[in-house]
């Protein structure tokens, strides 16, 4: 059972709310085919590119347009900058396929500690906890994640799935929304939040 998921919720939504910021002007698409590399090296470079890309993302209603766009995003999201942490984070990968999963979580452990503001870290943990079935930690680490980046989609949906899991469909169904306001395109998302909100909310009028 999740301890105390209400008031977990609650201080994710919260931390979200208040990490929120508004969205950086449009700007060139430094994720292109033509754009230097280096480029992507500085950390605010990658932030502002993101910015843009989670914006285009909000408003892009085409899937496979609003696909290609969150791939862009989240290739910026696991630029650690430092090839240490990049070579842990393979690696742990790497383990979590051969099914060692305890192994995989320890190497997260390594990139969290070395580079704590390194987002991705905590959602890959999030990922291993969520698939060992350790879903209060695996929810401390979506939290991490949040306050660090409230527009992450993928925890917003990995949240969604855990306090599904767990019997608490309202709450899921709160956190599947907020995912949406993000990428309201992505896959499958919108039938499964309409079949869930008929579930908690009932036929509307």
């Amino acid at each position: 059972m999740i301890r105390a998921v209400s008031a977990a919720l609650a201080l994710l939504m919260a931390s979200a709310a208040a990490a929120q910021t508004p969205p950086a002007p449009p700007s060139a698409d430094v994720t292109g085919p033509s754009a230097p590399a280096k480029s992507l090296e500085d950390p605010d470079t990658r932030r502002k590119a993101a910015d843009d890309l989670l914006g285009r993302l909000a408003k892009t209603e085409d899937a496979t347009s609003a696909k290609r766009i969150a791939a862009a995003v989240q290739a910026l999201w696991l630029r650690s900058g430092s090839d240490t942490v990049d070579l842990l984070t393979s690696r742990a990968g790497e383990a979590q396929r051969a099914q060692k999963l305890d192994v995989a979580i320890k190497l997260m452990d390594e990139v969290v500690s070395l580079r704590p503001d390194f987002v991705e870290g905590w959602n890959r943990r999030a990922t291993l906890r969520y698939v060992a079935k350790d879903y209060d930690e695996a929810m401390a680490d979506i939290h991490e994640v949040l306050i660090r980046e409230p527009r992450h989609f993928g925890a917003w949906i990995g949240l969604g799935r855990i306090l599904s899991d767990a019997g608490f469909d309202a709450k899921a169904l709160a956190a599947y929304r907020k995912a949406l306001e993000i990428y309201p395109a992505v896959e499958n998302l919108k039938k499964q939040v309409d079949e869930l909100a008929l579930k908690v909310e009932g036929q509307p009028i």
